[in-house]
């Protein structure tokens, strides 16, 4: 136990802001037919960002004005059998304030999900998800959280005790590999232009102790990180890119079961070419499926942690 917690507090220190799909890790599926959704709503800042020179070497830069953006997300989950539940994620945001002019509101892009029991002791979770690219369609302004390029991931999240009690603290760890397809884009050696662009594979893996402080209340700290291959550029003038990224966030969270409340806490320690983001998240302010359907309805499961992008910037 006392190996664990150290493990993770010095983890925590190299650790992202808030991804969709991340926030979105559960370590249980619904009953068949089950049906649950939950609306999250929080508020985003970041004022500096880091990018890496042409020596490989990375700054932190400031923007011309902090940028505040508030956003939101809807998800909803389907019991398809015992073992396997459908679901949804719908993120959005609004952006506050920005430099000069800046605006922007919109949906980004969606993601599709199938999660499957591995195993149920320990808690296993396998899953599938799909990421169309809505191209930008439904937002409006300067500023965009959308991705030009179709995202697809593999990833599981395992949920155990530390202890023989089922009621005492847990660890969940997640993580998998997220593949990028090729799309016309921003070209990621000269912003402002276009190019056929093909991202690398992205490794992404998170871990989180959950520790009970009462019967209703538990409090979370975890860490998770994300590293994406080089971009590759292929255009008339340019063929190549040295671009990368790298996130690397913590979080904390407090979860309260009797009220399904849950608040998250994001904050992004270190990184290259992302912005130096943090977060508050509120979840679970929204309207269940199973307040709607009387086929069934399953509760919130346990929720993870995630990272958050900017404007041109993961």
């Amino acid at each position: 136990m006392k190996i664990t917690l150290f493990c993770l507090i010095m983890l925590v220190f190299t650790s992202l802001a808030w991804d969709p799909l991340s926030s979105y890790y559960f370590s249980e599926v619904l009953p068949v037919t089950g049906a649950d959704s939950d609306f999250s709503l929080g508020y985003f800042g970041f004022s500096q960002y880091w990018e890496t020179d042409t020596l490989g070497f990375d700054s932190l830069y400031e923007h011309r004005k902090g940028y505040g953006v508030i956003r939101f997300m809807w998800n909803g989950r389907y019991g398809l059998t015992s073992s396997h539940t459908i679901g949804i994620a719908v993120p959005g945001f609004l952006q506050l304030s920005g430099p000069g002019d800046t605006t922007g509101v919109g949906i980004a892009d969606p993601w599709i999900v199938l999660d499957g029991w591995m195993s149920r002791d320990p808690q296993f979770i396998l899953r599938g998800a799909l990421r169309p690219s809505l191209k930008g369609t439904f937002e409006a302004g300067d500023y965009s959280e959308s991705d030009r390029h179709v995202a697809a991931e593999v990833s599981a999240t395992v949920q155990m005790p530390l202890a023989d009690r089922s009621s005492g603290p847990q660890m969940k760890f997640s993580g998998g590999l997220r593949n990028y397809f090729t799309a016309w884009g921003e070209n990621p050696g000269a912003p402002g232009d276009s190019a056929e662009t093909s991202p690398g594979m992205e490794l992404r893996g998170g871990a989180m102790v959950i520790l009970p402080v009462n019967r209703e209340l538990d409090f979370n700290a975890g860490l998770e990180f994300a590293k994406r291959g080089e971009t590759e550029v292929d255009s008339e003038d340019i063929n190549g890119s040295e671009v990368s990224y790298i996130d690397l966030r913590s979080g904390i969270t407090l979860n309260n079961s009797q009220l399904e409340l849950t608040v998250d806490v994001f904050y992004r320690l270190s990184g290259e070419n992302v912005n130096k983001e943090w977060g508050l998240m509120v979840s679970g302010i929204g309207m269940g499926l199973g307040d709607l359907f009387t086929t069934g309805s399953g509760g919130r499961s346990g929720s993870g942690t995630g990272s958050g992008s900017g404007s041109g910037r993961r």
